[in-house]
């Protein structure tokens, strides 16, 4: 074969720009996972049955030639049920012994059992490790910067998407990962060890009696059948190790609430498994604490580029909104010099005059500090008679409110008098009650010889100087966010989205992170609300908060100044940022159900939770029938919700079961925003009327249909993260920034859609 003359430097260019060219369509599909090596293949979005049905079950069971009585083995694959997946990565194979090595060597976690030490057994570096429980699973995930599959998209990344027939409705996926004929050669699984298709539970059990337990377990080398791989092109989905799943093994399409004994999800079959549990929609489920030798996982990642650091990529109207948080997050990281100065002073009157911290303004921000979890447990609300502070009177009956908001627990926060020892706190989130009585109460305070920090504009804090005069015990935080909305959208008349809240708050929340470090230096603990418990930390603590300013601490090591601020406004970086990665579409389909109700004049409600009430507030468009509630009792809705009304709820990290049957029942849409955890509590708190709390760790455990859309706020599950030296557990309220951003994200995306249409 002979080539046309070219120079040569021009053919190894064409070389060179085709290596690249292929380099980066295989760099689409595939990623390598820099912690531990692992490849992952890149499963796209689309839809798919999932589990199955008697019809399905029979062909399955005569193909591969099981005992009929086997089939009630698969009555928990039922409903089967249409899935919409979003694209995500998915490791091409089992996670290694040699990779879990490097993370048991880096860490410290303990190793399984069988390696019998620090090392796995010779000649098996490239077989799944097994003998591994869920939570070894979820520590090594976590390491990684991964996490375990859905049962939903485990099930899809074996299954492939469905395909239609010619009405365009779906087909059922076939029953294996190669396809719907049972091949017991294609796969590890304990017929191809026997030889032959073990069909009863007598021959099963002297095969797995023999000689061959000695050589336990027998795994195989990961990849080693290739003909099994699954349509995306991932191995070993059918065999070789059972593979631990993030979900409680619930019945398809429920609320039902787990227990203490619920069981986790576990998919695939393993080496010692017959071809029942080796179809791709079967389910076992064991204790997360079980420890077996058929037992390993694999992990996922998104498909979109998780944010590391500067501002999101602009798609939407609401991504604007995101990125003014960010930035405000940045302005507050380079004032915390003056955050800390003033925090030393207030240590310096708590500790040493014995002073009360004590917070006044409007509700929503002189609440910040006294009940949101993680806060400093003996702050106290600042409520002068006559004051416009004064604690919002809830829908819920008295007998049906958590206890931070019920009349003893007011009352016992609750100070009319301010002395010349105590720091005061005054904020407002809503501009126009800063022009009622923001110098009014300065000046009350002032008389009294109160050390006064104001949080506002900058603009606020001069006016305020101005009339009060110059004054020691005056000080100011401030930032440059304007009164109004803080975005102007095409087509709509008036800026958008109110910055002060979360502006004010970011300021409030990095100025008791610096106080905490004050009181620190001065060998002090405070008292922090323990937010180690999905009840509400009040309740759990109550003789801490009545009866202690400082807890008892030993060897209580000191921070620099600054550094406990840096940190919380980093957590608080990570978690608004990550909002949007691979939920944007989420926003987007929200927005049109929003926009489509305001032209058709249907109601959308805003059940919030978090006390931002945004009607009224300046900036807010009026797209909403706000119920702010604390614990989510919301009674009304019964008689209000109408077919094709939608339903906002935003709230902390449970489902709320009541409120979507309400809105089920009414046949109307809801967006339901909240904050999936790592493991649910073993006992569920009782919250109200609301009943037992209900904390998904997967949206897959959850109803699903065409009325709902479900959105991660992602901040920490236990609301609160800065991790205080000398002190067990995290402290400082994380969730309403994230409840903040996610609301007037979607005002944004909504208006944005308004807009156009004009």
């Amino acid at each position: 074969m002979t080539f046309p003359h070219r120079p040569v430097h021009t053919v190894l260019t064409l070389l060179l720009v085709w290596a690249w060219c292929s380099h980066a369509v295989a760099d689409d599909k595939t990623r390598t996972n820099r912690r531990d090596g692992a490849r992952m293949v890149l499963v796209p979005a689309g839809q798919f049955l999932m589990g199955s049905t008697p019809e399905d079950v029979g062909p399955q069971f005569t193909e591969t030639g099981l005992p009929v009585d086997w089939k009630k083995y698969t009555d928990d694959e039922a409903p089967r049920h249409a899935r919409s997946i979003d694209a995500f990565y998915m490791y091409r194979y089992e996670v290694t012994n040699s990779q879990y090595h490097k993370f048991t060597t880096a860490t410290g976690h303990r190793t399984p059992p069988h390696w019998k030490g620090p090392k796995y057994l010779k000649g098996r570096a490239d077989h799944p490790v097994v003998e591994v429980t869920w939570d070894d699973a979820t520590a090594y995930c976590r390491w990684a910067g991964t996490s375990l599959p859905s049962e939903a998209q485990w099930e899809y990344a074996a299954r492939g998407a469905a395909k239609k027939d010619a009405q365009g409705k779906l087909k059922p996926s076939p029953a294996f990962p190669w396809g719907n004929n049972w091949d017991r050669t294609l796969c590890n699984n304990s017929s191809y060890h026997f030889g032959s298709d073990l069909l009863s539970a007598k021959a099963w059990t002297k095969w797995y009696e023999g000689k061959q337990k000695v050589n336990y377990p027998l795994t195989t080398k990961v990849g080693s059948f290739p003909r099994s791989r699954s349509p995306f092109g991932i191995d070993d989905m059918a065999g070789n190790a059972w593979e631990w799943c993030l979900d409680y093994q619930l019945p398809y399409q429920t609320d039902t609430l787990p227990t203490k004994s619920t069981l986790r999800s576990r998919r695939g079959g393993s080496w010692a498994n017959v071809a029942l549990h080796l179809r791709s929609a079967d389910r076992q489920g064991a204790p997360a604490g079980n420890l077996n030798l058929y037992t390993g996982f694999r992990c996922v990642m998104p498909a979109d580029k998780p944010r590391t650091s500067g501002p999101v990529d602009v798609q939407q109207a609401g991504d604007r909104f995101v990125n003014f948080v960010l930035k405000e997050i940045k302005n507050a990281t380079k004032r915390l010099p003056g955050i800390t100065r003033a925090a030393n002073r207030a240590a310096d009157r708590i500790v040493h005059l014995d002073g009360n911290l004590l917070s006044a303004g409007d509700q929503s921000f002189s609440l910040e500090p006294v009940w949101r979890a993680g806060g400093i447990a003996f702050s106290r609300q600042y409520t002068p008679e006559g004051s416009a502070a004064g604690f919002k009177k809830l829908d819920s009956p008295e007998d049906k409110v958590p206890y931070y908001r019920t009349k003893g627990f007011v009352e016992h926060f609750t100070v009319k008098k301010a002395t010349a020892n105590d720091v005061v706190l005054l904020g407002f989130e809503n501009e126009t009650e800063e022009l009622k009585h923001a110098i009014p109460l300065a000046r009350e305070l002032l008389t009294a010889k109160a050390l006064v920090i104001f949080f506002g504009s900058a603009k606020a804090a001069a006016r305020l100087q101005k009339d009060v005069g110059p004054n020691r015990n005056l000080m100011t935080i401030t930032h440059t966010v304007p009164d109004g909305g803080v975005l102007s959208v095409k087509g709509w008349p008036k800026k958008i989205c109110s910055g002060r809240s979360i502006a004010n708050r970011l300021y409030l929340w990095a100025f008791e992170a610096e106080l905490i470090g004050a009181f620190l230096r001065r060998d002090r603990m405070p008292g922090i609300l323990l937010s180690v418990t999905y009840e509400s930390p009040q309740i759990f603590n109550q003789p801490l908060l009545n009866k202690y300013k400082f807890v008892p601490a030993f060897n209580i090591t000191p921070v620099q100044e600054g550094k406990l601020g840096r940190t919380y406004l980093g957590h608080i970086d990570q978690i608004v940022g990550r909002i949007l990665d691979g939920q944007r579409h989420k926003f987007r389909k929200a927005a049109s159900w929003l926009a489509e109700a305001a032209r058709k004049k249907r109601t959308s409600y805003a059940l919030l939770i978090h006390g931002l009430d945004p009607e009224n507030l300046p900036g807010d468009p009026g797209l909403f029938k706000v119920f702010s509630e604390g614990n989510a009792y919301y009674p009304q809705l019964d008689k209000l919700i109408q077919p094709d009304d939608v339903a906002l709820f935003v709230g902390y990290n449970w489902y709320p079961r009541r409120l979507a049957r309400t809105v089920d029942k009414g046949k109307a849409r809801q967006i339901l925003c909240f904050t999936l955890v790592d493991q649910a509590p073993p006992n569920p708190a009782l919250y109200g009327e609301v009943g037992e709390l209900y904390h998904p760790t997967s949206f897959d455990q959850l109803p699903q249909g065409d009325n709902r859309i479900y959105i991660d706020l992602r901040f920490a599950q236990y609301n609160a993260v800065l991790k205080i030296p000398g002190f067990p557990v995290p402290a400082l309220e994380t969730s309403s920034f994230a409840e903040d951003v996610v609301y007037w994200h979607l005002v944004a995306d909504t208006v944005e859609l308004l807009g156009k249409k004009k």
